[in-house]
């Protein structure tokens, strides 16, 4: 797969750059969405009592994915080394061990919640606790994804910089 990375016109890896960021904040979205459900972003009270197991396995399920994505779409080829802009590798070496605690925190969320367990059995300070624990990490997590994927759609490649040189 790395060498038909490699041999795509730069042209077709921003193009499917710009795809994986869309789908990327589409997930975000729905995640920001139905964790603002959970967690009474709206300044309501929340009565986790009335939480259905079900929605928060169909939020540990949206919350994996959106993890997923950003890991196996975008990370991925920074990792892998195939990045050859050098402004993004340097931010994602900057930044990808502060998101890799953010996706710690997530899949500890998720392997808490998404067992299937009756919600009685959890209590409301721990799950509210929880959630605002979440909260900020997906906040942060937020944030440092939002400085990659302005550089992802900025940074020229070092093809570019070289024939502007």
């Amino acid at each position: 797969m790395n060498d038909f990375v490699d041999r795509q016109p730069a042209n077709d890896r921003r193009s499917r750059t710009r795809k994986e960021i869309k789908q990327l904040i589409a997930e975000r979205n729905e995640v920001l969405s139905m964790y603002c459900n959970l967690a009474g972003c709206d300044g309501t009270n929340v009565n986790t009592d009335e939480i259905e197991p079900e929605q928060i396995q169909e939020f540990c399920q949206l919350l994996i994915d959106y993890i997923a994505i950003g890991h196996f779409e975008l990370y991925q080829r920074i990792s892998e080394g195939v990045e050859r802009r050098h402004e993004i590798v340097k931010l994602a070496d900057t930044i990808y061990p502060r998101i890799e605690q953010t996706t710690q925190v997530a899949v500890e969320f998720n392997d808490k919640y998404d067992s299937g367990n009756s919600m009685k059995s959890i209590s409301k300070e721990e799950l509210t606790s929880q959630l605002s624990k979440l909260g900020e990490e997906l906040a942060t997590r937020i944030e440092l994804e939002d400085q990659l994927i302005n550089t992802l759609l900025t940074a020229k490649s070092s093809e570019t910089a070289e024939v502007l040189q």
